[in-house]
């Protein structure tokens, strides 16, 4: 629980007054300290004694009035008014003021330094004072100590209060230099504040870092924790003792220590040039910087505040980023800039940790461009996101670290003139995700810069996960998407070419930047590339031979391995001219297994590298899928090749029939007619001839039953002289009357026209036996790679598929051949089939081909 300082010492001055001296038992300390003007009472049996003697010497002795000059944490200062007489009996002279510094612990006063300042001398009724020098000095020290209580309370910046700290106790103590230092938690010292005499620099800028140890004040007060004075520096040690010596020229020196709520904050040294400093002056060096600790206390804690208020200015700034959907870039380059603007950073980045320790990529910067720097860096051990990565910890380098070293890092921080170097953790979900690091030129980041980071990072985590969720969500839903697409082209029946180039352009959208390829292993060893998106050069060629890859690269070592392969830097492999000519610099592949054997592979590329480290395991669950997509599209163009096949097998066995029966059983039973005929002809008027005439001309009608039977087998003239005659044949035999349109140029293939032929012939019949039509519309037009027929009547409709009809066995035809057939037919509005089917040149090829042969 807080404890109001001010209502404890009214307490304690009311008990004076009141001559209530067992409340000075419940207030202070039992080891209380009280000095009096320079006489110590030790003890609270002491403090009481002396109470008690005070009233005793002096009766008419009472404080009629208190002001309270400062207060901070535990320490509180006060001025006091003394009369002769007491005050509420109308009846008091004054006697003085005395200043009072009171120090509280755990709810009890534990020292008390009090200085009585006299009224003017030789007044005849003045109670014994001290001598008037010291008042002085004391009066000194509280204006000093109102003037800088002054410049905190008017929000003055940290470096400021220090710089008027020194100034104060320089002028006091009639020193040649005044050095503020604050202990840094690596056994090292930060120049805070300094003050000359002359008004020259100080020879060591406040921010520089020292390091403790050796024989010098400040160490010895570091180590102690008591004032400490050096009187001959030709013995002392340490970095801090030779640079006070060397560049200083201090010849005597005293050190006192600050405390800050209860915790050790630095030191105050004070320094001569010529003689030995005076004694006293640890005392009343101590005394002060008691005094301006308060201070430093409330310039601190301002700054605290200010700067744990803009801290969570930044965090709403990113939280806000983060709500509204950016990317996880985007997060990291906002968590970057922030950085650096609260710690006055010339770059600041977030940096992702390899899997393997070894690395780290930088995904998100602020500030200055340090382009010479790498964006994906080797971990070296100097740098503090090593560190961070070793131990889990903040960690802080400044150029010392880094000076001494020769390798590409070093230099370029050097030549970048980088001077410091903070760098934090940043935990995501249990888990050391990366680190921030601030560089700066402006000299060594204040003592607990990286601790600062930390805190941020803790927080930022959080919306840096929250950010990958989202994003995470985001790239399921996508690649959901995406193999939906890829799943409605296949169940479309696209060729295997448009899978593999939509399966190549999706690749390239969710993990590259710069390319994409699907290469496909043939059986001979050789690589086909069976699509392309993005960069390209004259070794690109779609359906040609893939050729000219390194032997150490993607290509080779998928088809070695059976396993994903990656190259984060193409400069490093050998023979890979051709892809840094592209501008590939980095490129991820992912085997694909259609049917349990390795059937090629899909990689992306990117300009940048490298590419991050989870893309090769978002590629394994993309190209699973896939692979899928892939051997369904080959197992359906397998089975278009397979009813193709089967239909052109029909096709084939139809036309054999028909030309047996034409050029065999035909011919055959034309010959017997003809010889019956001739052998009837003596025997003309003889009942015999009659009877064989009578056979003849069975015979003949069974050759006209057999030439029918054997067009509805195949049409010849379909054979012989194309579907434009084939049709108009048709419609010349319908029995209803028909319109032909028919827009071809030549012949196409033979499935093709027969398939055409089979869909007139069938809706001819049907609108004469079912249909009771009374004209039907025949067109037929070859244009653009593709045959359209369509056949329409004006008969009854409601032609059904599934109550029998041909209309099923036509579908199936069709499609067989990749085409596609549909039906409109409303009831009493008549019938409309419409088909459509691919015209390919090598199809035609081929059936030419065929047909010379026969």
């Amino acid at each position: 629980m807080r404890i109001d300082l001010g209502t404890l010492l009214a307490r304690y001055h009311r008990a004076f007054n009141d001559r209530d001296f067992d409340v000075w038992r419940e207030v202070f300390d039992e080891d209380v300290e009280l000095l009096v003007d320079g006489v110590p009472f030790r003890g609270v049996d002491a403090a009481v004694a002396y109470g008690i003697g005070s009233v005793s010497q002096f009766p008419g002795l009472y404080i009629a009035a208190e002001r309270i000059v400062a207060e901070s944490g535990d320490t509180i200062v006060t001025e006091i008014d003394l009369v002769t007489g007491d005050p509420a009996g109308g009846h008091c002279r004054q006697r003085g003021m005395a200043c009072e510094i009171c120090r509280v612990r755990d709810g009890r006063i534990v020292s008390v330094r009090s200085y009585y300042l006299p009224g003017p001398a030789g007044r005849p009724d003045a109670v014994r004072v001290p001598i008037r020098a010291e008042a002085g000095v004391v009066a000194e020290e509280q204006a000093a100590l109102r003037r800088v209580a002054t410049l905190v309370a008017t929000g003055a910046l940290p470096e400021e209060v220090f710089a008027a700290v020194a100034a104060e106790v320089g002028r006091l103590l009639q020193v040649d230099y005044t050095v503020l230092v604050q202990l840094d938690p690596d056994d090292a010292i930060t120049i805070a504040g300094t003050w000359t005499s002359t008004g020259a620099a100080a020879p060591t800028p406040v921010g520089s870092r020292l390091e403790l140890g050796g024989r010098n004040v400040t160490s010895l007060v570091a180590q102690t924790g008591r004032p400490a004075r050096v009187d001959d520096y030709a013995d002392v040690s340490g970095t801090i003792g030779n640079v006070a010596s060397r560049d200083w020229g201090f010849r005597s020196s005293v050190g006192a220590p600050i405390s800050v709520e209860g915790r050790p904050w630095g030191v105050m040294v004070v320094g001569s040039r010529v003689e030995p400093l005076p004694s006293g002056t640890e005392a009343r060096l101590a005394a002060f910087t008691e005094l301006v600790a308060t201070a430093i206390a409330n310039a601190q804690a301002r700054v605290e505040l200010r700067g744990h208020a803009e801290e969570q200015v930044a965090l709403r700034r990113v939280a806000t980023l983060v709500a509204g959907g950016a990317l996880p870039a985007q997060v990291f380059t906002a968590v970057a800039e922030e950085i650096r603007r609260l710690h006055a950073a010339d770059n600041a980045g977030v940096c992702r940790f390899d899997p393997d320790g070894t690395s780290a990529v930088v995904v998100g910067s602020g500030g200055e461009d340090l382009g010479r720097l790498p964006a994906g860096m080797q971990l070296r051990d100097y740098l503090p996101a090593a560190m961070v990565r070793r131990t889990g910890r903040a960690a802080q380098v400044d150029e010392d670290g880094w000076s001494s070293i020769s390798d590409p890092v070093a230099d370029a921080l050097r030549e970048l003139g980088i001077r410091s170097i903070a760098a934090s953790p940043i935990i995501v979900e249990d888990r050391l995700w990366g680190a921030v690091t601030a560089l700066t030129r402006q000299g060594p980041f204040p003592p607990g810069t990286a601790a600062r980071m930390a805190g941020f990072t803790e927080l930022a985590a959080t919306a840096i996960a929250n950010a990958r969720a989202q994003q995470e969500l985001r790239e399921l839903a996508d690649t959901q998407a995406a193999l939906r697409r890829l799943a409605t082209l296949v169940a479309r029946g696209e060729p295997p070419e448009a899978v593999f180039a939509a399966a190549t352009r999706e690749a390239l959208w969710h993990f590259g930047d710069g390319t994409a390829r699907m290469i496909r292993f043939e059986m001979d060893g050789t690589a086909t590339l069976v699509a392309n998106e993005g960069t390209t050069g004259p070794h690109v060629r779609v359906g040609g031979r893939w050729e000219g890859y390194p032997p150490s690269g993607l290509t080779a070592t998928v088809r070695q391995t059976g396993r994903a392969a990656r190259v984060d830097d193409y400069r490093d492999v050998p023979g890979a001219e051709v892809r840094l000519r592209e501008g590939i610099l980095s490129s991820v592949a992912m085997p694909i297994y259609v049917n349990g054997r390795l059937w090629g592979m899909i990689a992306v590329g990117s300009g940048q590298a490298p590419l991050p480290p989870e893309t090769g395991q978002r590629m394994s669950e993309f190209t699973g899928l896939v692979a899928t997509a892939v051997a369904n599209a080959q197992n359906r163009a397998e089975l278009n090749a397979s009813r193709a096949r089967i239909v052109a097998a029909s096709d084939e066995a139809r036309r054999r029939i028909e030309r047996d029966l034409h050029d065999g059983a035909q011919q055959r039973l034309l010959a017997l007619a003809l010889r019956l005929r001739s052998a009837a002809a003596p025997l003309e008027r003889d009942e015999i001839g009659a009877e064989v005439r009578d056979v003849a001309t069975g015979l003949l009608g069974v050759i006209d039953e057999l030439r029918e039977i054997s067009r509805g087998i195949h049409p010849a003239i379909l054979s012989r002289a194309g579907l434009r005659a084939a049709l108009r044949a048709l419609a010349r035999r319908s029995a209803v009357p028909v319109e032909v349109d028919v827009r071809i140029d030549g012949r196409l293939p033979g499935a093709v026209e027969v398939a055409a032929y089979y869909v007139v012939s069938e809706m001819l019949t049907n609108a004469a036996k079912h249909a009771r039509a009374s004209v039907v519309e025949v067109d037929a037009e070859a244009s653009g790679g593709t045959l359209r027929v369509c056949v329409r009547d004006d008969g009854t409709g409601g032609a059904d598929p599934q109550r029998g009809s041909g209309l099923t066995g036509l579908k199936d035809r069709i499609e067989a051949l990749g085409g596609t057939l549909s039906l409109h037919s409303p009831a009493g509005a008549g019938t409309t089939v419409c088909c459509e089917l691919p015209v390919s040149a090598g199809t035609n090829d081929a059936i030419q081909s065929r047909r010379g042969r026969e």
